[in-house]
């Protein structure tokens, strides 16, 4: 099978072109059927900067320490943004995620004409969970998602870059958000 022909190539890491194997906060294999987890990676033009998977459990406790504030303004930008049914038509197409992240699910700016963008898929072992994911947030978008977010929701953010990856502190790392946190 072809790279393109795998609907779950834009979700391997780069660094080893296989599937993730652990969370990245505690070590759980992914391969579990029964836990659902999180791809998150980060664009500037077709190189991949930052990429991690996170299982359910911890980015759930992660994001219950995020301000009660910025957990609001954060569901109402997508409850605005993002055009649900719209998504939801795309079932349709069968388990490919090339539909789902061809544009920006915020602004429909197409991928290939974001200087930066974000995609983000749910998985259970191999497979990938469809509706609302996978998606894609342009650089633009994620900008406006972090003006939104608070002092403490942002703090929480950098501490958990600067704890899993290696390199300079979260706020001054090349992500399309201009070192802002990317958030899904």
């Amino acid at each position: 099978m072809s790279d393109r022909q795998n609907p779950h190539v834009d979700f391997y890491s780069h660094e080893t072109g296989e599937p993730f194997q652990s969370c990245i906060a505690c070590g759980l294999p992914l391969d579990d059927p029964e836990v659902p987890y999180l791809v998150a990676k980060s664009f500037r033009g077709p190189e991949c900067i930052f990429e991690y998977a996170i299982c359910d459990l911890c980015r759930s406790t992660m994001a219950r320490e995020f301000s009660e504030e910025s957990r609001q303004r954060l569901a109402e930008f997508f409850q605005q943004r993002v055009n649900i049914g719209q998504r939801s038509a795309l079932l349709t197409l069968g388990p490919v995620a090339d539909p789902w992240i061809a544009a920006c699910a915020a602004c429909g700016t197409p991928r290939q004409d974001a200087a930066s963008f974000s995609l983000g898929a749910v998985f259970l072992a191999n497979e990938m969970i469809f509706d609302p994911y996978p998606l894609c947030l342009c650089g633009k978008c994620e900008e406006d998602i972090q003006n939104l977010i608070s002092k403490k929701t942002r703090d929480i953010w950098d501490d958990f870059v600067e704890t899993h990856f290696e390199g300079p502190p979260a706020h001054l790392l090349d992500l399309p958000a201009g070192g802002k946190p990317v958030l899904f």
